[in-house]
């Protein structure tokens, strides 16, 4: 009997129901999913994201020597480590010894990509916000040339109004 690898370790019972809608003609993905009682892995799911990660199971993928290295200074740093995985892609400089590297669900992502800017494409996606474009503040000999050339342009100015002005047109929004 060839059963597939999710239902190896399933009831007789759930087999049983396996066989009996493969028999019938039904796909295996469907038949797989009514004989467990549960739908599919969806992206963006916390279980599609956890899968083979609760246990340790992505420690595994590495050198041994290198697992043990990255869990000891996570651990060191004051992380734990229990039920969570590292993901680099939302580290800081500080890598695998920052504590919000280290994920167990999907709202993880989303925050620590949103508090950082990030943008994040895969499980979840999240496209981060343009970076504003570095500028200085207007200078004080430039808004006092401004101001004496708006103040004789409209005599009937007061000097409040003609710095509204010249920071209305010269000043960018994002340094108001």
């Amino acid at each position: 009997m060839n059963l597939p690898t999710e239902l190896k370790h399933a009831s007789k019972k759930q087999q049983d129901h396996y066989l009996a809608m493969m028999a019938d003609g039904q796909e295996a993905g469907f038949a797989i999913m009514c004989s467990l009682g549960q739908p599919p892995g969806h992206k963006g799911t916390d279980r599609t994201l956890m899968e083979g990660k609760y246990n340790a199971g992505w420690l595994d993928e590495m050198p041994p020597h290198q697992a043990r290295r990255i869990l000891k200074e996570a651990k060191k740093a004051g992380i734990s480590t229990e039920g969570r995985f590292y993901m680099s892609g939302l580290a800081d400089k500080r890598g695998h010894q920052d504590p919000r590297a280290w994920i167990d669900s999907v709202d993880d992502i989303s925050k620590v990509a949103k508090d950082r800017n990030l943008t994040v494409q895969g499980c979840v996606n999240i496209e981060g916000r343009p970076e504003q474009p570095k500028s200085k503040k207007l200078s004080k000999k430039i808004e006092k040339r401004l101001l004496k050339h708006y103040m004789k342009k409209d005599p009937k100015l007061t000097k409040s109004e003609a710095k509204e002005i010249v920071h209305d047109k010269h000043v960018p929004r994002w340094k108001r």
